[in-house]
């Protein structure tokens, strides 16, 4: 063969290798910041559902103790009660929080205070023993609230410890301001979370700067602080579920090689993740910023996740660039048989045509759906698409939307779909102006069963296409549902409980008062049911509440609200009732109850107070009537109505 052929054969083995080299590196780092914006994707989303989930507790936490301790009456008169009066109010309300507070702490709860209008601490249910000093400089949070008045949530740091603190301002009975409540979690329960429920590693790293250099040095801490292996600038939470070993010792080794980018991201504030190599394993390290309240990242949750998924790619494009090798090898060789017989030229081919399979079968490694469109005609589909719509090629699912591929996405509340688009807009453009926590689409699988995915839309350079990338979520839709049902449904009885009630029952008062229309409530007690628990037992007593529970639900308006109010009561709002009208659907109910013997305790009855709406009327007032009521019909015999 003469040189020219063999400096041409040369250069060719030389281009293909670069070629599939440059191929291979694009493919997997797509590849790649896909997993990597998925696992930091994750971690957002878990971290803002326990934001909410905390944010409900705090509420709901909040709203009971306004209700059922004396806390508003006791800081409104601390403006002019003697310090004798006010330790005995001190004393007394920190006795009523003790319980709620001890429960509270197992909800994550880490401080619960309250504070006058001047930012004086009046109590610290956390710490009884230390009152009476100014925090006007030490929690921004406090004088917010009692500036502005309104109800504020963020991370911030106090004397000892840091946490995502929950201020609500409090109001005497005359709406006269008086101060702020603050109930704050740790940081320790997000990482107890992740970790338990989200089966995610996490690190919780806080600014230094945050922290009174004094403090640090007498170790006067709440939560335990160590120099975090992740950046010298900041400390890490060592909770429970940590070692000094595996998070400092052995992430020092790991993240050795990576400063200088952890450095570079974190002075931007931004989250960011990448992938390390670490024991023959691949690592995910993903950063999500914590921000105070003057937007300013002071902290970072770490997730630390092994990814197969990366790990695979790596080899696979390994085993790519190694086949490539050798299989260009070949391929010159083959040229030069070719150069001889047109037999050789088939051979290559052939070899070629592996070559595609194998990149293809790549593609469609992932359990994602990944889809090139310009929003009209899908272009390419892997397989986890065709296998979702039945169809064996993309052109079937073209003809069958009639070229509009947003067909897909079902037209749902809470989910993109083309309904949501105004005039002229492009669902790209819907998509870039939704929050990433509201990227969603449902779409009916191959079952036909509407399922959940985020998506992820990237525009491609040439010819206005993008790259759509689905990955089904639906179970994690399933958990935040468990955990909203958990915050609003009695365990028992499967009814609304009193949190749930109240909610709705302030929202029907601002209706009623609004066009005058009638309202009532009534109070159901169980008669003798202390007797029923002393006689019985528990079991029978809980299955009589069951019992009970179910008779009145199956027997309300679906616009009525039943909700357990606590032991033996229960509660029903009638909308648009008289109280005329509400006493007949109680004796009924009464009649019910009774008819509905209990196959261990017998015969059960029940008492009912009932009360209309009146003007100026809220919830105390109401129920004032209502137990008022149920009084009488106690007095008078029970398994009675009786009305005020």
């Amino acid at each position: 063969m003469k040189i020219k052929n063999i400096i041409l054969l040369t250069l060719l083995f030389i281009s293909t290798n670069s070629i599939v080299y440059t191929i291979t590196e694009v493919y997997s780092k797509q590849r790649i910041d896909l997993v990597l914006k998925e696992d930091l994707n994750k971690l957002q989303i878990h971290f803002e559902i326990l934001n909410t989930t905390q944010k409900n507790i705090a509420y709901a936490i909040s709203q009971s103790i306004q209700r059922n301790t004396d806390a508003i009456k006791f800081l409104s008169e601390s403006y002019t009660a003697s310090v004798e009066q006010n330790k005995l109010n001190r004393e007394k309300l920190n006795t009523q929080l003790k319980e709620q507070y001890r429960t509270a702490k197992k909800q994550g709860v880490l401080q619960l205070q309250f504070v006058n209008r001047d930012n004086i601490s009046f109590l610290r249910v956390h710490k009884p023993s230390k009152f009476g000093d100014d925090l006007t400089t030490v929690r921004e949070d406090y004088k917010i609230v009692n500036t502005t008045k309104e109800t504020i949530r963020g991370f911030t740091q106090g004397r000892t410890a840091h946490g995502f603190r929950n201020t609500f301002p409090l109001f005497d009975k005359n709406n006269i301001h008086i101060g702020a409540m603050e109930i704050s979690f740790s940081s320790a329960k997000y990482q107890s979370y992740l970790d338990n429920v989200s089966d995610i590693h996490t690190h919780f790293l806080v600014d230094k700067k945050i922290f009174n250099s004094k403090t640090l040095e007498t170790k006067n801490l709440v939560i335990n602080y160590e120099q975090s292996a992740e950046d010298n600038h900041f400390m890490l939470n060592l909770g429970p579920f940590h070692s000094h070993q595996r998070c400092i010792v052995e992430n020092n080794k790991k993240l050795k090689s990576y400063r200088k980018i952890i450095d570079t991201h974190t002075k931007t504030g931004e989250k960011f993740n990448f992938y390390l190599k670490f024991n023959q394993d691949i690592e995910i390290v993903s950063f999500l910023p914590i921000k105070n309240l003057s937007n300013k990242t002071v902290a970072w949750i770490v997730s630390y996740t092994k990814s197969d998924i990366i790990k695979s790619l790596i080899t696979s494009t390994m085993i790519i660039r190694v086949l490539s090798f050798f299989l260009s090898l070949v391929i010159i060789y083959l040229i030069y048989r070719q150069i001889k017989s047109n037999l050789q030229i088939k051979i290559e081919q052939e070899k070629s045509e592996k070559k595609q399979n194998l990149l293809n079968e790549i593609l469609n490694t992932t359990d994602n759906i990944m889809i090139i469109t310009d929003f009209k005609d899908i272009k390419y589909s892997n397989d986890k698409f065709k296998s979702m719509m039945l169809i064996a090629h993309t052109s079937q699912y073209n003809e069958e939307s009639h070229h509009n591929m947003l067909n897909l996405f079902m037209e749902t509340d809470s989910y993109l779909h083309s309904g949501l688009l105004k005039e002229n807009e492009s669902f790209a453009h819907l998509y870039r102006n939704t929050r990433i926590t509201d990227r969603k689409v449902l779409i009916l699988n191959e079952n036909f069963e509407p399922k959940a995915y985020s998506i992820v839309i990237q525009k491609l350079k040439d010819k206005g296409e993008y790259l759509v990338t689905l990955s089904d979520i639906s179970e994690l839709q399933e958990e935040f549902k468990e955990v909203e049902n958990k915050a609003y449904i009695d365990g028992l009885t499967g009814v609304y409980n009193r949190n749930k009630f109240n909610e709705l029952f302030s929202k029907e008062l601002e209706r009623v008062e609004r066009y005058k229309e009638p309202l009532s409530i009534t109070i159901i007690d169980i008669d003798h049911f202390k007797k029923f628990n002393d006689t019985f037992g528990h079991l029978v007593g809980d299955e009589v509440l069951v019992s009970m529970a179910q008779t009145v639900n199956k027997s309300t308006r679906e616009t009525d609200t039943f909700a357990r109010w606590g032991g033996e009561e229960f509660v029903i709002m009638f909308i648009d009732t008289t109280v005329d009208k509400a006493k007949k659907v109680a004796e009924s109910l009464k009649d019910k109850i009774e008819a509905n013997e209990h196959p261990t305790a017998g015969k059960i009855t029940a008492s009912f107070g009932i009360t209309e709406y009146k003007d100026g009327d809220n919830l105390d007032t109401m129920f004032k009537r209502c137990d008022d009521a149920l009084y009488k019909a106690k007095e008078n015999g029970r398994n009675r109505v009786e009305c005020l």
